[in-house]
């Protein structure tokens, strides 16, 4: 195994522990809950397959799923994160980059990638409550539960990144 593969394995076990005993027992309001092991598939480098981007997504939602009693709702929801991250990202690089940049502050700047973080974590909770819910009847509420949590996992995501940039 090389030291990428081992450093993967570390956060991936780091954050999904952090993410069940902690992040997915605390729900705001009864409407924002934080997914912070978001941020694991976020920060892949831009040169990992399409095949080992959809195996970790899938990994890390089925994990939660498994922890948090949830039926596959997670892993649905992050392995369709994981299958749009690319196409996602390459609307927000320019052409200059490596291809073996990994998305941050330093390689597409803040603004770059607070949008890209946005918009892959609001398509993450779009696909999960859509499937908790399992009806577009109470948009309402749907509307809200996908904001809230996509704002508060930002906020997260954003100080993260932001104690990762000054080092």
């Amino acid at each position: 195994m090389t030291s990428n593969t081992l450093t993967r394995i570390r956060n991936f076990a780091l954050l999904a522990l952090v993410q069940v005993l902690i992040f997915s027992q605390i729900h705001l309001f009864g409407y924002a809950t934080a997914c912070v092991y978001l941020i694991f598939i976020l920060k892949l480098p831009r040169h990992t397959s399409h095949n080992e981007l959809l195996i970790w997504s899938f990994l890390f939602g089925l994990t939660v799923d498994i922890f948090g009693n949830t039926p596959g709702i997670n892993a649905a929801a992050a392995t369709t994160m994981g299958f749009v991250r690319n196409m996602i990202l390459a609307i927000f690089t320019h052409k200059g980059l490596p291809d073996d940049f990994v998305p941050g502050a330093r390689s597409i700047k803040w603004g770059g990638y607070i949008v890209y973080s946005a918009v892959c974590i609001a398509i993450f909770y779009s696909v999960l409550f859509l499937l908790e819910l399992f009806t577009t009847g109470s948009i309402a509420a749907l509307f809200i539960s996908v904001t809230s949590s996509t704002l508060l996992t930002m906020l997260f995501a954003i100080v993260i990144e932001f104690f990762s940039y000054r080092k």
